[in-house]
């Protein structure tokens, strides 16, 4: 089940009067501050990668070698919920690193190199997961210093597997949960002077996205004849949405892009998160912020819906058990979006889902007891 969530009014990322709670400090100052600076405009969204990717791989050759290990994922199609219609679930697990975040790595990476004009920028950055993994691979094999936040209670699987590849990590304080992390990360950057990459910000993680992922869907849909009704993708940072969504809509100017989030932690929630179960890698941010790669397009382009945890579990469950593929809860929040929207109107039609991983222990250990 999807619920349809309308956004309310654009409140601005700069500081603001906070509610107070454990470990909330001056209303997170230091990442507002971050985002608000670097927020991107529409025109940096839609700016070309390519030139920006080939000065990373100038600088830093080795970059270009790590390329052909990322995209090219396959698209696999299986009925909608309710058989009505078809969807294509872009499986993001067959990039190195497991997941849709080898892709924002990458771009992030060619963006740091580019813009310092180095091979060899010292990096910052936060992250609950999948880029933290991601970033600390390709860190790791190109030799770059990286400094990692993570949110308190982040696992020791996880922290073993950042420092086994080089990262340093630091743990954000209790109580403060993802935001928390991105508010220490910038005290990080600042206080060793390294380039915090600061993925939501990153108008290149879309761009790449335009122009690889978008175009990858584009390419393999075309093969079969399918004029996509839908996109559905979760929103971590927007990123990978907001890219796919322009380059399908440039093909199939129908075709519906739909911002998919936790109904624990929807787009704009001005409550401070709870660390309620939740689709991992997505959500809210809380405390009134929104992603700014989502927030700098028009409100009316893309399509809020919800997704509960409790849903996204059954649906991982559906897709194993009928269908052989393993998703994460934020793919299945996608497929079931994907297909509220085939399932509705006419027979046979088709959308598009991505499907940032197959998910995560934790995820499949919560499918297996609900």
């Amino acid at each position: 089940m999807t619920t349809a969530v309308r956004p309310g009014p654009e409140p601005a990322l700069a500081a603001r009067p906070e509610a107070t709670g454990p470990g909330s400090g001056p209303g997170f100052a230091d990442i507002r501050r971050a985002l608000a600076d670097r927020a991107p405009a529409l025109a940096d969204i839609t700016r070309a990668f390519a030139p920006l990717e080939a000065e990373a791989h100038r600088l830093l050759p080795r970059l270009a070698a790590l390329r052909p290990g990322i995209g090219d994922t396959p698209l696999v199609p299986v009925p909608s919920r309710a058989g009505r219609g078809t969807v294509w679930l872009k499986t993001e697990a067959a990039n190195t690193s497991g997941s849709v975040k080898s892709r924002t790595a990458y771009a992030l990476l060619c963006a740091a190199v580019a813009s310092a004009g180095s091979p060899r920028p010292r990096l910052a950055e936060y992250s609950g997961g999948s880029l933290a993994v991601a970033l600390a691979e390709l860190c790791g094999q190109l030799g770059l210093d990286l400094h990692l936040v993570v949110p308190y209670g982040a696992s020791d699987r996880l922290l073993d597997q950042l420092r086994r590849q080089g990262a340093e990590t630091t743990t954000a304080r209790e109580g403060t949960g993802f935001l928390g992390a991105m508010d220490e990360a910038v005290r990080v950057a600042e206080r060793e002077d390294r380039h915090l990459l600061l993925q939501h910000c990153a108008a290149a993680g879309a761009a790449l996205h335009r122009e690889h992922t978008g175009a990858e869907i584009i390419g393999q849909l075309s093969g079969y004849g399918v004029e996509p009704a839908a996109l559905a993708a979760a929103v971590g940072t927007g990123g990978s949405l907001a890219g796919t969504a322009m380059a399908l809509g440039s093909a199939w100017p129908d075709c519906r892009p739909l911002a998919v989030f936790p109904a624990e932690a929807v787009y704009g929630d001005e409550r401070a998160p709870d660390g309620a179960r939740r689709m991992s890698g997505t959500g809210g941010l809380g405390h009134g912020l929104r992603q700014p790669l989502i927030a700098a397009f028009p409100q009316d382009f893309f399509s809020f819906t919800a997704v509960a945890y409790p849903q996204a579990l059954q649906a991982m469950r559906h897709l194993r058990r009928e269908h052989g593929i393993a998703v994460c809860g934020s793919g299945a929040g996608a497929w079931l979006s994907a297909s509220a929207e085939v399932d509705q109107g006419p027979r046979g039609r088709s959308a598009v889902a991505v499907v940032a991983s197959r998910g995560t222990i934790e995820e499949w250990e919560h499918a297996a007891g609900s």
